[in-house]
């Protein structure tokens, strides 16, 4: 089994990387982008249910203070 998960910063947390990569799409002269957010995503291969998975997710990957994340096949 196959898990995807995505983890990213919660809206009205800074995202450092975000802002600077949409600042670096301002610089190249491309408008209309509102938003970007950066975030993390991890695939993981074995036997593990979605309970695992989510486990994992708010024990390890995400920090449910200040990120959100979520689990995919």
């Amino acid at each position: 089994m196959k898990w995807f998960v995505e983890v990213w910063y919660k809206s009205g947390v800074t995202d450092a990387v975000g802002d600077s990569v949409k600042k670096g799409i301002s610089d190249l002269g491309i408008k209309g982008i509102e938003e970007v957010r950066a975030g993390q995503k991890y695939s993981i291969q074995g036997k593990a249910d979605r309970k695992t998975i989510e486990r994992i997710c708010k024990e390890l990957l995400a920090n449910g203070v200040v990120q959100d994340y979520k689990i995919s096949k």
